[in-house]
């Protein structure tokens, strides 16, 4: 029967939950505010106490946790030798620094337009809808011949127009897209999705035998051909509408990015001379449209 003082005999009275103890809670446990308080252990006692807890934790503790506090303690060490040594003065390095802190500023200050714009279920429908000729399982034969300004790719193009039997032979020639130029720029039989976005939209909505007008996409200037096609049926709305969606969203996004670029080139009166930064720092030779799908989004 209970009393006033006790429990009932036979039922155990609640206790507290022990604290959890790791390997950073035994550090901290005899730290200042864990100690103070008008009952708190004789100083012999608490010392004692602590030495037996850590003994207690140390089997828990992780090979990984004692290997990552080990190397950051070295680390401190080595980064003290280096100051008394002056390296922290030194100018290479000062200027590494404030190289990274310029690369963490400007991706913080890009972060501000790389947020995807919303892409609504009607403009989807519309694209889907004005372009009859994307997203269905039509396979086509295509070449192409990539140039790095406009004015070469029209060039190109007229003269493919006048004289297509040319094309494997200016593709030799003229392409900088080193995968498919020896090739005569053949590019293969493909199908939906393989494609910058850009570029199979204007293959796709060739003829055979039809030379294309100039195509422009991040990689340069493209005048394409299509040997063959092979029709098939189109794909329902709703199994590519996830699709369209990736594909307009990427859009936008680099248009919004690019107006940007553009305003701030535009308001602090920048002319850069491209021949010049060519010389500078040559291209490296663009993959083919057909590798870059991934990195797009959008198929």
């Amino acid at each position: 029967m209970a009393t006033n003082h006790g429990t009932a005999r036979g039922v155990k009275a609640p206790t507290r939950p022990l604290p959890k103890i790791d390997c950073i809670g035994v550090l901290r446990y005899g730290s200042a505010p864990m100690r103070t308080g008008p009952h708190r252990a004789p100083r012999r006692a608490r010392v004692s106490l602590t030495l037996l807890m850590l003994l207690a934790a140390l089997p828990a503790c992780q090979q990984g946790k004692k290997d990552e506090a080990a190397a950051m303690i070295m680390n401190d060490l080595l980064f003290d030798e280096g100051h008394q040594a002056g390296y922290d003065r030194d100018p290479e390095i000062e200027r590494q620094v404030e190289d990274l802190r310029k690369r963490l500023v400007v991706q913080r200050v890009m972060r501000q337009y790389q947020t995807p714009p919303t892409i609504t279920d009607e403009q989807v429908k519309a694209y889907y809808d004005a372009n009859p000729d994307i997203y269905s399982t039509t396979q086509i034969h295509a070449s192409h011949i990539l140039v790095k300004d406009e004015d070469t790719a029209k060039q190109i193009r007229d003269e493919l127009r006048a004289h297509p039997e040319k094309f494997a032979d200016l593709a030799k020639e003229k392409s900088i897209d080193t995968s498919t130029a020896q090739k005569g720029g053949d590019l293969g039989t493909f199908g939906q999705g393989r494609m910058v976005p850009d570029f199979e939209r204007a293959a796709f909505a060739l003829k055979p035998g039809e030379v294309s007008d100039v195509v422009k996409t991040q990689y340069g200037y493209h005048v394409i051909m299509v040997t063959e096609r092979k029709e098939g049926e189109r794909k329902p709305f709703d199994q590519v509408k996830e699709q369209i969606r990736a594909t307009l969203r990427n859009k936008a996004l680099q248009e919004q990015v690019q107006t940007h670029f553009d305003t701030l080139k535009k308001g602090a009166d920048v002319k850069l001379n491209d021949d010049a930064l060519a010389r500078v720092n040559p291209p490296a030779a663009p993959p083919s449209p057909a590798q870059t799908t991934t990195s797009q989004g959008g198929h």
